[in-house]
């Protein structure tokens, strides 16, 4: 009698497993536009506390920013997860991050990252990155590596983001700002992620960084 009661209660318990599943599975296939909301404010609350221990933003520490990580954690299962902070080439906490992916033939994922100042946020898909910065909308990144945006949705930046390349070099309208350091080419073991060109404006640092960052990130998989 106990052994059947046992072994009832052992199907019942893998009948629920299989639900649960076949449930995660399928919402983790075709997240529905909810689905991505919930799971963003996941990944933001997943990291609530790190913010504060974060060193406040300045073009000097943006300089020295490097590949060098702190808490880094890479899940692999039915789908990849990573979180991590990047530090400064002297240690100093400066960017986080959590990313998310989807079941999927192609890239499917979601990413939420931040800095002490700003928070920007990707729907990443395999023919384009939709990007907010601040929880407004910043614009598309095409597969090409150009990235549309403003209001008339005009090709305002573009990214090289061949994998061959030593450095990745990121144009603003017509004039070259910057190149994200290439983590997998670099010749000394913890370069800074940039090399920038000259000073930037406020709105052309926001921009060079939301296309920096999902390739540091991205980047960061495969080190």
């Amino acid at each position: 009698m106990i052994y059947l009661l046992l072994r009832l209660l052992f199907i019942i318990a893998l009948g629920t497993f299989c639900v649960k599943l076949f449930y995660q599975l399928i919402s983790n296939f075709q997240p529905s536009g909810n689905k991505i909301v919930e799971d963003l404010k996941s990944l933001k609350k997943e990291v609530a506390e790190w913010p504060k221990n974060l060193v406040p933003w300045s073009k000097e520490e943006m300089e020295l920013l490097s590949f060098e990580q702190m808490h880094q954690e890479i899940k692999k299962g039915l789908s990849k997860s990573a979180k991590g902070i990047f530090t400064s080439v002297y240690h100093e906490p400066l960017l986080i991050y959590n990313y998310k992916q989807y079941l999927s033939r192609g890239i499917n994922a979601l990413l939420y990252a931040r800095t002490s100042k700003h928070e920007f946020a990707y729907r990443i898909n395999k023919k384009e990155v939709i990007i907010s910065i601040d929880n407004e909308y910043a614009g598309v990144l095409k597969e090409n590596g150009q990235f549309y945006g403003g209001e008339k949705n005009n090709l305002i930046a573009e990214i090289d983001r061949d994998d061959t390349l030593d450095l990745h070099p990121v144009k603003i309208g017509t004039k070259e700002v910057g190149r994200v350091v290439n983590p997998n080419k670099a010749a000394v073991p913890n370069p800074r992620a940039f090399k920038l060109v000259g000073p930037l404006e406020e709105k052309e640092e926001e921009v060079f960084l939301s296309l920096a960052i999902l390739e540091m990130v991205t980047e960061s998989f495969n080190k």
